[in-house]
């Protein structure tokens, strides 16, 4: 079973081969403020084992890397790891980088302190979003932190990504997680989305 909607399996399949990193909508070159503030917070501390799902080229592994933690960026796209290993290479960045999927994650149970999910799972599919999160939740130990930006339905309207509810961020979540944070955030607005308003969600897995 596929986890992304119809238009993101076609859409993810070619698009680091065909186009230009700076043409891809998603891909930024920069971390989100929010993600930031947990770093500088420490909510996330160095010496953390993280997890970071459909990392794409390769930014918020390496900017993890960068500030300590010990990162493993999995991805469905070849052509999207060839691009983060490169931006390892340049920043001299350790990072691990795995070819999976993210409905079977190939890491061990409970092998991470923290998984990051940067603007994943608002393409999930309704109907497997319990399937991620069971996922997410395998991966991530007793205690560990579930971080996750994604659109929220104060977006600028438009094709691309879910928006989604308060509901959506939290129903799925809390048969395995607890909830340390959840708000929107405004990010740095683009031509196509001048009004950029997301989540972030921070979640403890329950059972420590």
């Amino acid at each position: 079973m596929d986890a992304f909607t119809d238009h993101w399996v076609e859409r993810f399949s070619d698009v680091y081969d065909e186009e230009r990193l700076s043409e891809i909508c998603w891909v930024t070159g920069s971390v989100n403020p929010a993600v930031q503030g947990l770093v500088i917070d420490q909510v996330v501390p160095r010496g953390s084992r993280l997890v970071d799902l459909g990392c794409g080229p390769g930014v918020h592994a390496v900017f993890f890397a960068q500030h300590g933690m010990d990162v493993t960026a999995v991805d469905r796209s070849t052509a999207a790891l060839a691009r983060g290993r490169e931006l390892a290479a340049f920043y001299g960045a350790e990072v691990t980088f795995l070819e999976g999927d993210i409905l079977d994650v190939p890491v061990a149970d409970a092998s991470a302190d923290v998984v990051h999910d940067s603007f994943v799972y608002h393409n999930v599919r309704p109907e497997v979003r319990e399937r991620y999160v069971a996922e997410v939740a395998r991966v991530v130990r007793p205690g560990g932190l579930a971080v996750l930006t994604e659109f929220s339905d104060r977006m600028t309207p438009g094709t691309g990504p879910l928006r989604l509810t308060s509901d959506d961020m939290l129903l799925p979540w809390l048969e395995h997680f607890e909830v340390d944070e959840l708000r929107r955030f405004r990010s740095l607005p683009t031509e196509k989305r001048p009004d950029q308003w997301h989540w972030l969600a921070v979640y403890r897995r329950r059972g420590a």
